[in-house]
């Protein structure tokens, strides 16, 4: 089987500079704690899930998801407002764009395993 390569720069920067093994174990993290903070960005009052984004948008800067990254952030500047929620296509989209990046996350962190 020939190896996968790093999927992006971002994880290609990793793996050069903490090790092939660091680098896809980051990746299993980001992947394994999705669901986890999408749970908290789901629910929670206004302060947790301002915390939900800025987690998730960090962690995705993190692995190279610049497109989930940037709707982190602007649903974190959302959510400094006192009006500011989390809707529906918040989350739905929020999704999609996590599982879009997985695919490739996925085969690149399998390697290690």
């Amino acid at each position: 089987m020939t190896p996968v390569p790093p999927p992006n720069a971002a994880i290609a920067e990793l793996s050069s500079s903490l090790g092939e093994d660091s680098a896809r174990e980051l990746v299993e993290m980001f992947l394994g704690n999705f669901p986890t903070v999408l749970a908290e960005l789901n629910s929670g009052d206004r302060e947790q899930r301002r915390r939900a984004a800025h987690s998730l948008k960090s962690s995705s800067h993190i692995v190279g998801a610049d497109r989930l990254s940037g709707r982190m952030a602007e649903l974190e500047a959302r959510l400094t407002l006192p009006s500011g929620s989390v809707s529906h296509e918040d989350v739905t989209g929020t999704i999609e764009e996590f599982e879009r990046i997985a695919v490739a996350l996925r085969a690149y962190a399998r390697q290690g395993a």
